[in-house]
């Protein structure tokens, strides 16, 4: 009797661990194969940020309309938009000092603009790896500080608005990032970041300025 239960144990325990042996290597398969999806919609996505940073570049390498910021990705039109005090508009002869000259330059900036763009909708209808990618698109306007507490909302409504007039003009002169050649393309949005803001000018003066930021986003990757 003895023997017959010995006899027993040992193919029951082969069995179970040729069991065991089947379900580790079956999960190992699962886990391995995940892991690999994973590092390959990993290489996608660099792959993705470098193409969309390698068309990005002509804009950074731009330094006479715009100038690149990289500590806060962001750039910055490379000249001065100086408004008279309290005034928005860039269209109206009364608003900006220099009006002429800083028109011309402002033009000049929203065609290098455009063709940035016109650069990347040319590289998505080209490159099927950027079919879930698309820009959003900030144009914001920033105030000077004059220290006075009650006019921290109006600094805000009048920076928000002198970068509305910004997008105005450019569509006026054509530039219009929401056409709808850059739909699916394109998300524009305008902001008054007021008093604040990172990378402020130790000039109180100097940050009577346009920041223009382009971010990139990327969807499923399949």
């Amino acid at each position: 009797m003895k023997g017959n239960k010995h006899d027993f144990f040992w193919p029951s325990f082969a069995d179970l661990m040729t069991s065991l042996f089947f379900i580790m290597l079956v999960l190992y398969i699962i886990t391995f194969a995940q892991l690999k999806r994973k590092n390959k919609v990993l290489e996608n996505q660099i792959k993705i940020i470098k193409t969309v940073e390698a068309n990005l570049q002509p804009l950074k390498n731009d330094k006479k309309l715009f100038t690149y910021e990289e500590e806060y990705s962001r750039f910055k039109l490379a000249f001065d938009v100086k408004f008279q005090d309290d005034k928005f508009s860039i269209s109206s002869t009364n608003d900006l000092v220099d009006p002429i000259a800083t028109r011309a330059k402002i033009k000049n900036a929203g065609n290098k603009l455009k063709i940035v763009i016109e650069h990347l909708k040319t590289a998505k209808e080209r490159n099927k790896e950027l079919d879930n990618v698309s820009y959003i698109v900030v144009i914001a306007g920033y105030a000077s500080k004059d220290n006075n507490p009650k006019r921290l909302m109006h600094n805000y409504e009048l920076s928000y608005l002198r970068a509305l007039h910004l997008w105005q003009y450019w569509k006026d002169m054509g530039i219009d990032f929401e056409s709808s050649n850059y739909k699916g393309l394109v998300d524009l949005q305008i902001s008054g970041n007021g008093w604040g803001g990172v990378g402020r000018l130790e000039n109180e003066k100097d940050n009577q300025r346009f920041l223009i930021q382009i971010f990139p986003k990327i969807g499923d990757i399949k």
